[in-house]
């Protein structure tokens, strides 16, 4: 049976566990400041284009402590998704609220990123580079780097949990379903996925159902949280909604990626 859960976040403050710094001997903390620089990286597999990013480190109790991460995806080139999209940046900036790093990048052919868009293929490729990318960096702890996704994005991403087992968690917002009855073979990637998945959708998005999502996660026994936002479309134009759907993916993934700590 599937683990699914249908609801909402209740909005609370997560207690971020810091270590005080001894450096000098007087026990004091020597905080980190917050880094926001722009990147290149290549995208895995051969040939792999370049694609730029963004990548913003919160700030940190000292220079040896890491963080998690979470890479953003954009929603689709060809409908004018760029990572400069205002649900990526919401999603960027409530992760670095709750101290974690994040990676937002242009897939393949858009913006100065290389390459050409390939039909949602290659795409897979730019995710898998970006999770490397961030878990390659001395600030980031590279066992807990997770996925956040907007649209396209967000099936690129459970595309790129399909083929990278140590993804721990993805949140997806809008994810795209059409509002047509599921072909369950189109989705068909989602078979096997075991890792926490977080879906959330307003019941009048134009291109994300969420009867459609219930049954995928039935269908393919996903580990997934529902999410369905009341009156609110695929675009999240109204600026409450937009920081609701923030602080509840972000919430979602820090739950992931901190509850151990």
């Amino acid at each position: 049976m599937a683990r699914m859960v249908v609801g909402t976040f209740v909005v609370f403050a997560f207690a971020m566990l810091t270590r005080v710094c001894a450096d000098g001997g007087d026990g004091a903390a020597m905080p980190v400041p917050p880094t926001c620089d722009p990147v290149t990286f290549p995208a895995a597999g051969e040939d792999a284009p370049a694609l730029e990013g963004e990548l913003s480190i919160p700030q940190r109790p000292r220079p040896t402590t890491v963080v998690p991460g979470a890479a953003i995806c954009h929603p689709d080139p060809l409908m004018g998704g760029t990572m400069g999209n205002p649900v990526v940046l919401e999603l960027r900036d409530r992760l670095l609220e709750l101290g974690i790093a994040t990676l937002r990048f242009n897939f393949r052919g858009t913006g100065a990123s290389e390459g050409k868009h390939d039909d949602g293929r290659g795409e897979v490729d730019d995710v898998l580079g970006a999770l490397a990318f961030l878990r390659a960096q001395p600030a980031v702890d590279a066992a807990r780097c997770g996925l956040a996704a907007y649209s396209f994005g967000s099936a690129m991403a459970l595309k790129a949990c399909a083929r990278d087992e140590a993804v721990p968690a993805c949140a997806c917002v809008g994810f795209p379903t059409g509002l047509e009855p599921v072909a369950p073979e189109d989705f068909a990637y989602l078979n096997g996925l075991e890792l926490p998945i977080l879906f959330i959708t307003g019941t009048r998005d134009q291109y994300s159902s969420v009867p459609n999502i219930m049954e995928l996660v039935e269908r393919y026994d996903l580990n997934a949280r529902l999410v369905p936002m009341e009156g609110v479309d695929h675009f999240f134009f109204a600026p409450e909604k937009m920081r609701l759907m923030g602080i509840q993916a972000a919430q979602f993934l820090s739950q992931q990626l901190l509850g151990e700590l």
